[in-house]
């Protein structure tokens, strides 16, 4: 008489379903550790935009450049923005001059982002 083993035994079961657990805590800890990078990227490409939104609605405007600080329109209220004359200067012994570029910081709910506007202030040096 031959007896035909028919399903798993519970030690089986047990170990697959370890195996499976363990897979299970690994993806799901990458899964979470993505999303976590990704609104990261997220806010900084955010800060990105809105920076050169700035620097457009500047040049278009054809105004000359203040210090400043102000708060976008709808839907980002909740970002600042700034301008002021930045600690670089830049000269120009040949001429006598010296070029001070203007700094654009945008700061967020988490961070903030800091670039220089393409605008000089110029300052004649007379020696």
């Amino acid at each position: 008489m031959k007896i035909y083993k028919k399903g798993f035994t519970f030690l089986e079961i047990m170990v697959a379903i370890g195996i499976f657990g363990i897979v299970a805590v690994v993806c799901l800890t990458n899964y979470l550790i993505c999303l976590k990078e990704i609104k990261i990227i997220n806010d900084k490409i955010k800060l990105i935009l809105l920076s050169e939104k700035k620097i457009e609605e500047i040049r278009l405007k054809g105004r000359e450049i203040k210090q400043e600080r102000g708060t976008f329109d709808e839907p980002d209220n909740d970002f600042i923005w700034e301008i002021k004359i930045s600690d670089i200067t830049i000269k120009d012994t040949e001429q006598n001059i010296e070029l001070i570029p203007y700094k654009l910081i945008i700061e967020g709910p988490n961070e903030y982002y800091s670039t220089f506007i393409p605008f000089l202030k110029f300052i004649e040096k007379n020696e």
